[in-house]
């Protein structure tokens, strides 16, 4: 993960539609469990889940939230380096 990189996610409208900050667990390993501790298989790597980073920007529009994330990716690189 390169600093300052943000990702599109899977939003409440079950679309790719949102942005979040790249999240530093692997999709292997992000923290998703079931109400007894044990890890719930079905990590999609668009997904939010516990360990991933804040803020989740919705965009309501796919196109748009690629858009978002290319631009912010870019602006945080060069903050970063």
């Amino acid at each position: 993960m390169s600093r300052g990189a943000w990702r599109v996610i899977l939003t409440d409208s079950e679309s790719l539609t949102g942005v979040a900050p790249v999240c530093p667990a692997t999709a292997t390993n992000h923290l998703i469990e079931d109400d007894d501790g044990a890890p719930l298989p079905g990590v999609h790597e668009a997904g939010v889940y516990d360990c991933c980073p804040d803020p989740h920007i919705e965009c309501y529009d796919e196109r748009l939230a690629q858009q978002v994330a290319e631009i912010l990716s870019k602006a945080g690189a060069e903050l970063c380096s």
